[in-house]
């Protein structure tokens, strides 16, 4: 799929100041020491980010606002749309994506909530807002944000797979503006694993084997789409799933593990659908993005769906 005109106007993320060691919070995900010992030494977990004590409409406000405060006139911003993994972020009578928009006073905005690819929702709410602004007035604007709180050990935990942590991220998006421009988007559903975390045993194995050569495909496809081969891309820039799953489509695309930004995996952990968009950020602030190259954006929902965006990085 190439998307025309498609623009990351902005993108900015956001991490609680509270850090946490795996270790420490081993008992509560019932985690026994050889498991522990999985998540540290292969698949390369560390420490978390954890924001107690504060709401998820805080955790999720903080770099949206920052976003709306840089929009000249914020009533341009015609859609805000709130993507997260997990279901139930809040209690059934409340409707965070509103509340998000009150508390950022854009009160002419349709807010809704996308949900369904789980933590692949975030680079497809990219997407939706580009169809949304097509059909839009000219300079119409889109908010995405990202963003949920690791509230239980279910909630926190994929079997032998993520621990997660909190993190939060916005995109401010439009039509043939001047940041980073979206030149394809690939995306691939297999509803055979759509029981998620309650897969049985079997198809646990199955979606685990296939897996790596899956997501491989997607980033091909992506890049096929535009017209790119992985020679050109600067850098892949993943979902923080672990570092073990990323060494296995590494091997299969014959690449160096230095072409995917792996580092926050120790960092953060896996934060839903913040992790692109949190790696991208922490890439920028680093100095290591450059201007006109070619990144490739992923992320894997379970259920199973797969996605890659290529973005060319605009002139700063």
């Amino acid at each position: 799929m190439v998307v025309a005109r498609l623009t990351i106007e902005s993108v900015t993320s956001h991490t609680p100041d509270k850090v946490i060691a795996i270790d420490s919070i081993a008992d509560r995900l019932r985690l026994s020491r050889p498991k522990l010992k999985l998540f540290q030494r292969i698949h390369g977990f560390d420490r978390l980010r954890t924001s107690e004590g504060t709401s998820v409409l805080d955790l999720i406000a903080e770099p949206a606002a920052r976003l709306v405060d840089s929009v000249d006139d914020p009533r341009r911003i015609r859609y805000l749309i709130y993507s997260h993994t997990i279901q139930e972020v809040a209690p059934s009578y409340v409707d965070t994506a509103s509340e998000l928009r009150a508390r950022l006073a854009l009160p002419d905005a349709l807010a809704f909530a996308l949900t369904q690819q789980n933590c692949a929702s975030g680079l497809a709410a990219i997407v939706a807002a580009g169809q949304l602004l097509a059909a839009d007035e000219p300079g119409a604007l889109a908010l995405v944000v990202t963003g949920e709180k690791a509230f239980s050990p279910m909630a926190q935990l994929i079997p032998n797979t993520a621990i997660s942590g909190d993190a939060s991220a916005a995109c401010l998006i439009s039509l043939s503006g001047n940041g980073d421009h979206v030149i394809s988007y690939a995306s691939a559903t297999d509803g055979r694993y759509s029981d998620g975390i309650r897969l049985d045993q079997e198809l646990v194995q199955q979606f685990g084997a296939e897996y790596p050569k899956r997501l491989a495909e997607t980033v091909l496809a992506a890049l096929a789409d535009a017209g790119l081969a992985l020679s050109d891309v600067a850098m892949i820039v993943p979902h923080n799933v672990n570092r073990s799953s990323w060494r296995r489509v590494i091997e299969l695309l014959g690449i160096s593990a230095d072409d995917v930004f792996l580092d926050n995996i120790a960092e953060y952990g896996h934060c839903f659908c913040s992790d692109p968009f949190l790696n991208y950020t922490h890439l920028r602030d680093q100095g290591r993005l450059a201007d006109g190259g070619f990144y490739v954006l992923t992320a894997v929902g379970l259920g199973a769906t797969y996605v890659a965006m290529v973005l060319q990085r605009g002139e700063q």
